[in-house]
């Protein structure tokens, strides 16, 4: 006896289905060429229809999306840069955007690509269907089945994962720490004077304190057990639009206040994109101290 392989596909991809989280998923208009323009929008609204019965899937609503577009001024190809999908995941939150061309060979034969595209990660992947205009409503639908499918198959490609939260990064900090001792230590850390720039030494002892060190002020008459001093500075800002990029570097020196012993050096760069040059700034800093004190807090507590 044969075993029919698509049945037992679909069976299973219908589970993973069921489980799945809903991903959010933006269908954008299908061009045409000359002879098929006639039939783009019929086919943008069919799969857009077909797709919301998936019920791992969260449709955009066209009336947001038409105003996103509209707002930006994208271009007209059924072809969407990965730039322009990555604009359109931000203003209207989709993960995923589903655009295509319908074209027409013959009198009556149509072939409709669809593109499906990571709003996050820039991944491109096309599903294909042909037959005749007449048939145009069976054809969508069995695109827009191939369409969900390769979504719910390359999820892990078109999404990025979720990052972990700084609580939970800085937790998990503290838990490795396997050392019992807890020395008083000091931070100053001199930094270029940006405007908007939080205080490193704060960032830093905020995470001491969380792991059990006592954090003093190297003038205050409780002298610390270890010093760390250093400076930190920007290395880079860019900008694309509206997101920015930037890299920040940080030096330290440990050294036990007492004996003048040095414990240790360190560097530290991180980079961080964000929508704006503040929070990318604050983000490329915060990221830095976080890294830093994943190496420091372990060598303090042996």
């Amino acid at each position: 006896m044969k075993t029919k392989i698509p049945l037992i596909l679909a069976l299973l991809l219908t589970g993973v289905l069921a489980h799945a989280a809903p991903l959010t998923v933006a269908v954008y208009d299908f061009k045409g060429d000359a002879e098929a323009a006639g039939f783009a929008g019929k086919v943008t609204t069919l799969v857009t229809a077909n797709l919301t019965t998936e019920t791992n899937l969260v449709l955009v609503e066209r009336a947001e999306l038409t105003a996103a577009l509209s707002e930006q001024a994208f271009g007209v190809s059924g072809m969407v840069g990965s730039d322009a999908a990555a604009k359109i995941g931000q203003i209207t939150g989709a993960k995923v955007l589903v655009a295509g061309q319908v074209m027409k060979s013959s009198d009556n034969h149509l072939i409709i690509v669809a593109y499906i595209i990571g709003t996050e990660t820039g991944r491109l992947f096309a599903n294909k269907v042909e037959g005749a205009a007449d048939n145009l409503a069976a054809l969508t639908s069995d695109l827009s089945r191939k369409i969900a499918l390769t979504i719910t198959i390359q999820t892990t490609n078109l999404v990025t994962p979720e990052p972990e939260s700084r609580e939970d990064y800085l937790n998990r900090i503290v838990k490795n720490i396997h050392g019992t001792n807890r020395p008083s230590v000091s931070v100053s850390i001199q930094r270029y004077n940006h405007p908007y720039e939080p205080a490193i030494d704060g960032e830093l002892g905020v995470i001491l304190l969380k792991a059990g060190f006592k954090v003093v002020d190297g003038n205050s008459d409780h002298k610390p057990d270890i010093e760390i001093v250093g400076g930190g500075d920007m290395l880079a800002l860019n900008s694309r639009g509206e997101l920015f990029s930037c890299s920040y570097g940080i030096d330290v020196k440990i050294q036990e206040r007492r004996t003048g012993e040095i414990i240790g050096f360190d560097h530290q760069e991180s980079t961080a994109t964000a929508t704006g040059q503040v929070a990318a700034f604050t983000a490329a800093q915060t990221k830095t101290v976080d890294a830093l004190a994943e190496r420091i807090l372990p060598l303090l507590a042996k």
